[in-house]
């Protein structure tokens, strides 16, 4: 079903101001570059205004302190911070959730020791090993695997192919990403004359609530007591969190970073795209790991790294700018040594 609103009322659901057509008659939401006369979008850093001048949005939510105008065909929503009020526009639009009616499939394999809750679903071809609970209320989509005494909360969405595996503790309301794996043995070996030598890992992994956790990631489990993901963790696509790490509280781990073994990260703490992490280090409650960066030493609590190897904001400008301060000395000397040069040659 089609969701239509005027500008007036999508200004009132942000606590906007309408600038321009107030009976502007809104039916999705799209990018500055991508938006027709119908769409709203948001511009909340005005050096993009360019993309909103060349584009086609209809309604366009920016700061309510900057000045300009509207052009022409187009309406302006005034509202605090573009960025979050945009996100009640995009979940006015969202399509509405699919449904799963409780009940197991026909094609899926549940041991008959598995104790299922009420108002659970299960897809086809998911499979419930031995001992395993799954809580009331949750989806298991299909081709899922819950491995022999694993546990999921109530209310937690799995999507298809995750695998759960044995022992591993999922809590409430957690999502599961298509592909994720969790409980895969942690790397470890012990080196023998004879080769690699496989150390048993004997742990868990242990997923606290409100966790969303991104397609294709894995968290190994432990070697042994747990890997632990506490409250309100957000995992990207394709991260790897090895095992015995502990991520804190509220913390976000962005696509493709990795987590070595007995890594402990803190609460609130930001890891950006493509970073890794040493293991048996700790970063600190609140710090931020830049994109791409090698953190090799424990970070303190609210610091930001840089780089490879990772360094707090001023080293890394400082060794960044060093080679520009060289160069500018040099032509210094060079100016100065010809000056000598110049002088001694009068002097002669």
């Amino acid at each position: 079903m089609e969701k239509i609103c005027t500008a007036a009322e999508l200004a009132a659901m942000v606590n906007g101001v309408v600038k321009g057509n107030a009976e502007l008659k809104i039916t999705g939401v799209n990018s500055l570059k991508l938006a027709g006369p119908t769409e709203a979008s948001f511009l909340s850093n005005i050096k993009y205004k360019s993309q909103m001048d060349a584009g086609k949005a209809g309604a366009v939510l920016v700061v309510s302190d900057w000045k300009f105008e509207p052009k022409e065909g187009q309406t302006l929503i005034l509202c605090q911070n573009p960025d979050k009020a945009f996100t009640k526009v995009c979940n006015f639009f969202a399509p509405e959730p699919i449904r799963h009616e409780a009940g197991i499939h026909p094609s899926a394999v549940v041991h008959p020791t598995a104790r299922i809750a009420e108002d659970v679903y299960i897809g086809p071809t998911a499979v419930i090993e031995e001992g395993a609970v799954i809580g009331k209320g949750s989806v298991i989509e299909a081709c899922v695997y819950v491995g022999p005494f694993a546990a999921i909360g109530e209310n937690c969405l799995i999507y298809p192919n995750v695998s759960i595996m044995r022992y591993c503790k999922v809590g409430n309301r957690v999502i599961i990403h298509a592909g994720a794996t969790i409980g895969a043995d942690g790397f470890g070996y012990n080196t023998t004359f004879t080769g690699l030598v496989k150390v048993p890992q004997n742990g868990i992994v242990q997923i606290d609530n409100d966790v969303e956790i991104g397609a294709n990631s894995t968290i190994d489990r432990a070697r042994f007591g747990k890997t632990w993901i506490k409250k309100g963790v957000k995992i990207d696509n394709l991260v790897h969190v090895a095992h015995n790490v502990i991520v804190g509280e509220c913390s976000a781990l962005i696509g493709q970073c990795g987590i070595a073994g007995s890594a402990e990260i803190g609460r609130g703490v930001i890891v950006a795209a493509q970073s890794g992490v040493n293991g048996h280090i700790t970063l600190g409650d609140g710090s931020k790991v830049a994109g791409a960066s090698a953190v090799q030493r424990s970070v303190p609590p609210g610091a930001m790294v840089f780089g490879t190897p990772a360094e707090s904001e001023e080293d890394f400008i400082e060794r960044h700018m060093l080679p520009r301060k060289v160069r500018k000395l040099a032509a210094r000397i060079e100016k100065l040594e010809a000056l000598l040069a110049e002088k001694e040659t009068k002097a002669q």
